[in-house]
């Protein structure tokens, strides 16, 4: 039993980073369907979420800043998904030209 116990929180393991080496692709792929306005959207919510206080005329009548605390985009405290996410949204819209 023990053994078995062990075999499955190794299979376990490797699938979880397996999947997790796949995700930022997965992810960029989704990403290359979308629009450079869908882009920058999901890009700024994960800002908003986070507390991000925006300066541009878009953002702001979008997103508003009510309960904003953080003024640099770097400051903004996030999980490392969210900055991976973040990461590969960018790459997407420079490479599409947004």
């Amino acid at each position: 039993m023990t053994v078995f116990r062990i075999l499955s929180a190794s299979i376990a393991a490797a699938v979880t980073a397996t999947s997790l080496l796949a995700a930022p692709a997965a992810l960029a792929q989704d990403y290359w369907s979308q629009s450079c306005g869908d882009l920058w959207y999901r890009r700024n919510a994960i800002y908003a979420a986070n507390g991000y206080c925006f300066k541009t005329e878009r953002a702001l009548r979008v997103f508003g800043n009510n309960g904003c605390r953080f003024y640099v985009e770097a400051d903004v405290p996030m999980s490392r998904a969210e900055r991976a996410e973040i990461d590969i949204i960018r790459s997407v819209e420079a490479r599409k030209g947004c």
